[in-house]
């Protein structure tokens, strides 16, 4: 691939806040130039060049990340454009606060996928997160715009005080999903057999937005991109909140 490429050396489970390391930050820079740049990781600060061995390539075009067995937090964090491909897993808060761009992970995510960063009112805001494997616990929270595809299972308090935006999970998720929840869609993959709290039956149709869903996803490769089915059971809620969000579970 033309964009830049980024294969960590350091040591196995070794924690690095990737925050930094956004396209729209190293557009234009050589690996030269990012190779000196200074590095949050394990307590203290290095650079990314102790971290990572960087193939030259534009940040612009595109961001390949190797992470190995490092645990890298933050990944696409605040990222407004461009794109990020991580060969394996992620830790917690990748893409949290994205406002755009896409953010692809081929493995599995920590928690606070798209999430709010500590501090902050509101998570994710725009672009397009893919996760090939799981998330952990609260997926989506405080989501404001955007979408979330994760292939497998979202952990506890998915989509928690969601605005908007769509979390669609197709190995289905954790207890007390849309907890808090405004406005915005959680889809799930799987039946869900119960009501969850705070949220009243709204019955099982077919729905046409997800039609609209799935042309979007077109290319992606992601779960909801393959299934062909667009009927679900309809969950409102979260009804404490004024009961405008909604969890639809594939039936």
């Amino acid at each position: 691939m033309s964009g830049l490429t980024l294969n960590f050396r350091g040591d196995a489970g070794t924690t690095v806040d990737m925050s930094s390391l956004l396209p729209e930050h190293l557009a234009g820079l050589t690996a030269e130039d990012i190779a000196g740049l200074p590095l949050p990781c394990a307590g203290g600060v290095t650079t990314v060049g102790e971290m990572f061995e960087l193939s030259a390539g534009d940040a612009a075009e595109a961001m390949l990340i190797r992470p190995g067995e490092a645990v890298l937090h933050r990944v696409g964090a605040g990222m407004v454009s461009g794109r990020i491909l991580v060969e394996g897993d992620v830790g917690s808060h990748a893409g949290a606060g994205m406002n755009g761009g896409l953010l692809r992970i081929a493995g599995n995510a920590g928690d606070a996928l798209g999430g709010a960063l500590p501090g902050l009112p509101l998570g994710m805001r725009g672009g397009l997160i893919g996760v090939g494997g799981s998330a952990g616990d609260r997926a989506a929270e405080r989501m404001r715009r955007g979408i979330i595809v994760v292939d497998g299972v979202v952990g506890a308090y998915a989509a928690g005080f969601m605005v908007a935006g769509t979390l669609a999970a197709g190995g289905g998720c954790g207890p007390h999903p849309g907890f808090g929840m405004r406005r915005g869609t959680l889809l799930l993959g799987r039946r869900q057999d119960t009501v969850p709290d705070g949220f009243a039956d709204g019955g099982t149709r077919d729905w046409l937005f997800l039609h609209l869903l799935r042309r979007g996803l077109e290319g992606t490769g992601s779960w909801f991109e393959r299934a062909g089915n667009t009927r679900a059971h309809r969950f409102i809620g979260d009804l404490a909140e004024g009961g405008h969000g909604e969890i639809l579970a594939m039936a």
